[in-house]
This record gives structure tokens, sequence and C-alpha cells, in this order.
């Protein structure tokens, strides 16, 4: 999650000590609370934790199953967190860890697109250091497991920003 400061220490050398330490923004007292929502807005959309299902207006349906498990439904995929499992229709589709993460990652923010690096970041849990063809291999290999279900077409590139999930309706 990121670290948004709010201090009412407004030295150029207190903002950027903070800044160097690790904070994402850092806000000076007194301030505008609609400038604080629009920092957190933005340092949350900056890891793909917001503008997803709900500002698209749709998206995964998420339930909890017979089992109390976290369930997410969108299109003919069905995919269960907890259980580490990914349906299309009734039948199993076997994913690497990597491989679930980023199916994850897109059922949980349909249509928005997320550019290689931002993939990378929160499906490996690591800085993206070099643009290689890590993501769009593994990107590569899910489809071809999709292929046989006609729903490889709900991975999208969206050339030159990245790839989302759209799902036809």
């Amino acid at each position: 999650m990121p670290v948004v400061v709010i201090s009412a220490r407004g030295a150029v050398d207190d903002r950027i000590g903070l800044l160097r330490l690790g904070a994402d923004d850092y806000l000076v007292k007194p301030f505008d609370l609609d400038e604080l929502s629009a920092r957190i807005g933005a340092q949350l959309r900056g890891r793909g934790y917001a503008g997803g299902a709900e500002a698209a207006g749709g998206g995964a349906r998420a339930a909890a199953s017979d089992d109390g498990h976290t369930v997410l439904e969108i299109g003919r995929w069905r995919l269960d967190v907890d259980a580490h499992t990914f349906r299309i229709d009734d039948g199993p589709v076997s994913l690497t860890n990597i491989e679930f993460a980023i199916i994850e990652l897109l059922m949980n923010h349909p249509d928005t697109v997320f550019p290689k690096r931002q993939v990378y970041e929160l499906c490996w849990g690591e800085p993206y250091m070099v643009d290689d063809n890590t993501v769009t291999a593994h990107i590569s290999k899910i489809r071809a497991k999709l292929k046989a279900s006609g729903t490889d077409g709900y991975i999208r590139t969206v050339w030159g920003l990245g790839v989302k999930l759209t799902v036809p309706r």
C-alpha cells in the first residue's frame, strides 16, 4: 500500500527526507480534503488498486462459495481464490502461480489497461527492472491455454499501453 504523509512540517528538507525514506507522497497541513483524496486516488491507481471494476461499471462478480471461498466470476470464467482453481464453464484449467496471479489481477479490474511494468510488479511482487518479454510470454501461455474454450480473446493487448480483460456482453 502507498504511504501518504500528512504533516505540519513543511520544510523542504523534511519533505525530501521522508520521501527518500520511502513515503510515496507528502502533504503539508493545513490541506484541502479534495486534494488529499485526489493524491490517494492517484497513488492507488498507479498500483492497480483503483479504477477497476467499480469505475468500469461492472466486472467480476465476487461471491463466497458454499465452502466460504472467495470466488470471482466473469463471463465464462470462474476463479476460486482460496482453492487456487480456475475454471472455464465447468472445465478446470491448469495455471502456474504467476498465470493465476495475472488472471486474478485482470478479473479484479476488467476493462482496466495494465502496463507490463505494473503486471510484473503486482504479480511477481518485485520491482520491474528491465523491459524484457517475461510478461508477454506469460500472457501468450495463458492465451494458449484458453484457446480451446474460445475465451482467449478475453485478454486483449492495447498496443503501446498494455493488456486488459474485456469480456463480450
